[in-house]
């Protein structure tokens, strides 16, 4: 990521873990049944059927094991560690992606509307889905950011620093004495 002169981070986050719930109590499950199965092979008092497959079922057991958790449990954990929600005092930038890479920048001046959303179980973990309305319609969702009232309350204090030639595409309204000309009011 590179950052435009004089751009500084504020706040660099990962998503909120809450969504990999579902992969690690997968990943629990897998490795107590494969273990499970490995110390039924390993008994002393194997059936007499299984105990000529044993040298065969034990290393499948451990392959199975490692196939679960390559194909279902490391592609979400390797998502989410390469995710980031990087707040800087000009603009906003999710990132994504592990081999393709998506960066996705927003600048502060363009945010209309700032809304955090959260169910039951976001809010015991202090996460939620930061919505942000560009207006006319367009709205993008920032899923599972952790902190979401905290990391909102930064976001607009952010963009109540920014200065007001940046807000209104160029034009300086605090320090301009030209208005009484435009008004014809002289």
């Amino acid at each position: 990521m590179r950052l435009e002169p004089g751009e500084q981070v504020i706040v660099s986050a990962r998503p909120h873990a809450g969504p990999l719930v579902k992969q690690v109590l997968l990943a629990v499950l897998a490795c107590a049944a494969g273990g499970f199965a490995l110390g039924f092979l390993g008994r002393d008092t194997v059936p007499a059927a299984l105990a000529d497959w044993t040298p065969v079922l034990a290393p499948t057991v451990a392959v199975l094991v490692v196939l679960v958790l390559v194909r279902f449990c490391l592609p979400a954990v390797l998502r989410w560690n390469a995710a980031r929600y990087v707040l800087t005092n000009r603009r906003l930038i999710q990132r994504r992606g592990v081999l393709r890479r998506q960066e996705h920048d927003l600048p502060l001046a363009s945010v209309y509307q700032l809304e955090a959303r959260q169910g039951i179980l976001q809010r015991m973990q202090r996460s939620g889905t930061l919505r942000i309305d560009l207006g006319r319609g367009r709205v993008i969702d920032y899923p599972a950011v952790p902190e979401v009232h905290r990391f909102k309350s930064i976001v607009l204090a952010t963009i109540e620093d920014l200065p007001m030639t940046v807000m209104f595409d160029g034009v300086d309204i605090e320090g301009s004495t030209g208005y009484d000309e435009w008004s014809g009011n002289e």
